[in-house]
């Protein structure tokens, strides 16, 4: 009995003392300490931002006019007797563009014209007589009746023939069409458009509401033509709004246009209004945009230690993208340094060093052992 008492004892203790052991070593497992990191610097490139001057803008979109043009079609019915306007020509001003069939115009003119001179000589004798008094003054107004209206019958005749003959209005460029020579062509027939060549051009571009009230006939505005912008000044503005967008519509002039810019074409319209702003500018790059607003990270010297430089995130409110900037209306001052690049790896009081200090061998790069 005392045995079998004594053996449970040992065998209790040798159990105890086991997980006394495994305890033990949890413990040692749980308070020892992790090696000391060490804490490395982010290459960024830094920036200063630039005063600037701006002004309020929007953009919008125009459409290109030609200084005239018109839609070239027959005024009466007939059949293309000579078409000596070929597709895309470039005609200059009362040149041949096409001619119906006359023929039986110009016959009956011939015929019109020998009326008419017998009438004139008719006119003429009985004039004579009239003033030998051989013949009543009646007579004398029959004939002169007789002779104008031959006379009248062979300008509606030649005006007849006029009409089917089609001559450029102004110096223009002939777009495409398809007639031949001896097509009939019933009255108003389209034939093509007449687009006029100029040393400018028009556009026409609707200003938005904000802006209408600043802009006026004279001022400028900016093509985003490439490879180089050009400038266009208003000559026109309309005398409403547009009910729907409010928007009103304006006409601007280019002189000198590049040949790119046809007639019809869209071009993106740049519209500076209101007075100037002090801005500051800042590389797009710089700028960070998260749901409290716009950012940029400022670089100070750390409050800890002073050879140390850290960031930290600064609201902002930007204004326009002007190239490859941005303008900054407040919350930065001019003296502040920015992280312009690689702002994106960034986080609050992180330390940073800039890419043109950086070491030529990387294995200098100073390190801190976290504490």
């Amino acid at each position: 009995m005392l045995k079998t008492i004594a053996g449970s004892v040992v065998l209790i203790l040798i159990v105890l003392v086991v997980l006394a052991g495994i305890g033990y070593k949890k413990y040692l497992m749980m308070t020892a300490l992790p090696p000391p990191k060490k804490e490395h610097p982010e290459v960024v490139v830094f920036a200063k931002p630039e005063p600037l001057s701006i002004r309020n803008s929007t953009t919008t979109v125009g459409t290109v006019l030609a200084p005239r043009s018109i839609q070239l079609r027959t005024e009466v019915a007939g059949t293309v007797a000579d078409m000596p306007l070929k597709p895309g020509d470039v005609v200059d001003i009362d040149q041949l563009l096409l001619k119906l069939d006359t023929s039986v115009e110009e016959a009956q003119l011939a015929g019109a014209k020998a009326v008419m001179k017998i009438a004139a000589s008719t006119l003429k004798r009985t004039k004579q007589a009239a003033d030998s008094q051989a013949l009543s003054e009646l007579e004398l107004e029959q004939a002169s009746a007789v002779m104008s209206q031959a006379a009248a019958e062979v300008m509606r005749l030649e005006a007849m023939i006029r009409r089917k003959i089609l001559r450029a209005p102004f110096c223009a460029r002939a777009g495409l069409f398809e007639i031949q020579v001896g097509q009939y062509l019933p009255e108003g027939t389209q034939i093509t458009m007449l687009q006029g060549i100029d040393k400018y051009v028009l556009l026409d571009f609707m200003m938005p509401q904000q802006a209408a009230d600043d802009l006026h006939v004279g001022d400028k505005v900016r093509l985003a033509v490439e490879p180089t912008p050009y400038d266009a000044y208003i000559i026109a503005v309309d005398s409403q709004a547009d009910r729907i967008t409010r928007n009103v519509m304006a006409r601007a002039r280019v002189d000198m246009p590049p040949a790119s810019m046809q007639p019809n074409d869209s071009v993106r319209v740049e519209l500076e209004f209101g007075n100037p702003v002090e801005a500051l500018t800042i590389p797009a790059s710089g700028l960070r945009r998260s749901p409290k607003g716009a950012f940029v990270y400022v670089v100070e010297p750390d409050l800890i230690d002073n050879s140390k430089l850290v960031v930290h995130p600064q609201n902002v409110v930007p204004s326009i993208t002007i190239g490859q900037r941005v303008a900054i209306l407040s919350g930065l001052r001019v003296d502040q340094t920015i992280v312009s690049d690689g702002s994106f790896k960034l986080r609050n009081e992180m330390w940073v060093i800039e890419a043109d200090s950086l070491p030529t061998n990387k294995l200098d790069v100073p390190e801190v052992v976290a504490p």
